[in-house]
Formats: C-alpha cells, structure tokens, sequence
C-alpha cells in the first residue's frame, strides 16, 4: 500500500488588458492532491490493484480584482481498479477501469425565459460558495437529482497485453455523458522494451458526436523511458 501527497502552483494567462472596462490579468492559484493505492499483486504480478486519488484540491482562481468573479478550479475525485491475469512466463493481460467526478458544483444554464440580470444573481451566488463545502456538496447539487450526479461521472476502460515482458499491445475507451462534456474516444498503443530502454506509441480515434471536442483527436504520441534499475 502508498499513501502520495502533492502540491503545484497554478499560473493561467488565459487573458490580459481591457475590456469592457474591466481590467484582466494572469490567474494563479495552489492546489494539493492525495493519493492512495493498494497493491493486492502477488510476486509475479497476478492480481487486483486499486487507488483512489483527490487531485486539484486548492484555492478558486480569478483573472479580474473582482473576487467575486473567481471560479473553482477543477477538483477530481478518482477511483480506479486493475486485474491482471498471468497466463504463464510469456503471457499476461491487464483490465482496467477508472472513474472520475468532478467536485465542483454543478455549473450553471441560464433557463429559457431568464433575464441576464437575474442569471448574473444566481452566478454570484454560485461564485460566493465556499471552495471546501463545494467538494462535499458536488455530490447532491445537481438539479436533476441523483440520475444526473451519475452523468457526472466519466468512465474509461482499458486492457494491456505484454509478451515475454518486451511487447505490449493496449487498447482503451474514454465516455463522457453528452449533456457533461460529451468526450467519447477509442485509443490504440503498442509499447516495446528493451534492456533499460523503452518506447510507447498511442493513437485516439474520437467517436460519436463528440469528435471534434478533443485537441489530441487523431493523434499518434509517443514516448521514451529509462529504466535504471536494468
């Protein structure tokens, strides 16, 4: 078992000078995060693993003098859970799934009818809640209820398959609710080792109508790592 902490400072120059007659500037904030994982593996690394992590717990950010125009900063819940199964010195494969709920409070939709002056009273009221209390009521603030706490849940799904502990081959799947984000994508890797050394390629493939709202759409990445251990 692992307990983390961590701890960033937060520097966003989303924008700057005038406009409108309101003054902007760079937002900075600090958040921690807390983690925790269970190891339940055995020596040749058959088993069940779990963790659950709280990341970007911290301060609201803002980009006027106005503090009553600061917004939280996107607080994380995550809980997620692996199995591996050895089928002998060669062969193993990997089934993962993690689960992620933001712990801000349900954002606001200015309702049909609703006068612009009577939405900016409701989103200073929103702004003014505490950033601690938020987290805990995130989870029975939205106004549908309990089904729509569960639509602010992403999930993502996962396998990973080694051979002879040098040739990796994964496949994923990330869902979104449309009404929460709308992100759904495949993704496809293949990982290569050897000695000290090792390579990681991946592809996202966007699905459904949600494909143009990911920057890394269609994207292959790659990375090189070193293991010194070796």
């Amino acid at each position: 078992d692992g307990l983390g902490i961590g701890i960033r400072y937060i520097s966003s120059d989303l924008a700057s000078g005038s406009f409108g007659g309101v003054n902007y500037k760079k937002g900075s904030s600090v958040a921690g995060d807390l983690h925790y994982f269970h190891n339940g593996a055995k020596e040749n690394g058959a088993g069940f693993n779990w963790g659950l992590t709280l990341s970007n717990l911290g301060a609201k950010i803002g980009y006027t003098d106005d503090a009553d125009q600061k917004d939280f900063i996107p607080a994380n819940l995550g809980l997620g859970g692996a199995y591996t199964k050895v089928f002998d010195a060669d062969n193993k494969i990997t089934f993962a799934l993690d689960l992620n709920k933001l712990l801000v409070p349900t954002p606001l939709v200015q309702e049909g009818g609703e006068t612009d002056s009577a939405f900016d009273v409701r989103l200073t009221d929103y702004r003014s809640k505490g950033v601690v209390s938020s987290w805990f009521s995130s989870f029975g603030d939205a106004p549908d209820g309990g089904g729509e706490e569960l639509r602010e849940v992403s999930a993502s799904i996962g396998a990973e398959y080694w051979y002879k502990d040098q040739f990796a081959f994964r496949a994923g799947y990330f869902y979104e609710h449309p009404e929460k984000g709308n992100r759904k994508y495949f993704t496809l890797g293949a990982g290569l080792k050897y000695n000290m050394i090792g390579l990681n390629f991946a592809y996202l493939m966007p699905s459904g109508s949600g494909t143009n709202r990911n920057p890394l759409s269609n994207t292959l990445r790659f990375s090189i790592n070193f293991d010194m251990d070796k």
